[in-house]
């Protein structure tokens, strides 16, 4: 049964795509997982364009073809049966994606049929909050790890990945701006998770519903001295293991990663030593994002 693990980050520039994807390629490549990753990233769609250069050109000017999560969301608000299926792009053997729709932008519960019904409006907002779990569940035997790249933002859209992640991570900078809105992400996952308790017990049902863990912030872009971290940087990477959980392996900031994304390749692929020291910091976050999110 696949595992499912939403990257998550209330700020942009921290490297939550980059890892994401590097995470993906390293368990597809080296450990021979069955990933499929989802791109929920309305407003650049970074993920897909790693994995497929030519779908970026006209991201967010041409519309997706073939179902997509903005089509399960628009199936809800139009008060029709919602269906599971979905459009998949398989990468190469063992590694999926579900392709970007930056029409996501657009969702909101809002825009939810409105009854005076309060136990209506309940079931409402709960088949919000599944609605990108009702996509995954189906495909939970085909695939061990399901990756969920996300926008940075506290959206309804978050929500719905919160509740479909059985595990969370942070990416995040080791600086005190970007390191605030892991607690804020934190704090969103306790809301979801409260709320959906809250939910089940007004309506008096149970839906499965197992609270989604916050597995820890991962260290990106860090900078080094010596082989060790900066001390301003070992500062921040201390007061963020004090307020939770934080990714012992850490990737620092160089030219290999840059001229990966340059050329819609993963690091493991780029020659350089910049590039293999940060080839092998993945891999070995890796391995240790298997341990916290088995």
């Amino acid at each position: 049964m696949a595992t499912v693990v939403g990257f998550i980050s209330e700020k942009g520039g921290v490297g939550k795509t980059t890892s994401c994807y590097h995470v993906a390629v390293a368990l597809n490549r080296y450990h021979g997982k069955r990933v499929l990753v989802i791109d929920a990233d309305y407003q650049r769609g970074g993920i897909s364009g790693r994995f497929f250069p030519s779908l970026i050109e006209n991201f967010g000017i041409v519309s997706p073809t073939g179902s997509t999560l903005y089509q399960k969301f628009q199936q809800l608000y139009s008060a029709t049966t919602q269906t599971s299926d979905i459009e998949i792009s398989n990468f190469r053997p063992g590694l999926d994606v579900v392709p970007a729709d930056s029409r996501l932008s657009t969702v909101s519960i809002n825009k939810l049929p409105s009854t005076n019904n309060i136990r209506e409006n309940n079931f409402s907002l709960l088949a919000h909050m599944k609605t990108i779990d009702l996509v995954l569940r189906p495909l939970y035997e085909q695939y061990d790890y399901i990756l969920i790249d996300s926008h940075p933002e506290i959206s309804d859209v978050l929500k719905s990945i919160i509740y479909a992640s059985h595990y969370c991570v942070s990416p995040v900078k080791l600086d005190r701006q970007s390191a605030i809105g892991v607690a804020s992400v934190m704090a969103e996952i306790s809301n979801v998770n409260s709320d959906i308790a809250m939910i089940r017990g007004a309506l008096n049902i149970e839906d499965n519903y197992q609270n989604t863990i916050f597995s820890g912030a991962i260290g990106m872009m860090a900078r080094e001295y010596a082989e060790v971290l900066k001390y301003t940087e070992h500062s921040e990477y201390n007061l963020l293991r004090r307020s939770g959980p934080v990714f012992e392996n850490y990737v620092t900031e160089g030219d290999g990663l840059r001229m990966a994304a340059a050329n819609r390749q993963a690091v493991y692929d780029v020659g350089g030593a910049n590039a293999a020291k940060q080839a092998q910091q993945f891999r070995e976050l890796t391995v240790e994002f298997m341990r916290t999110c088995p």
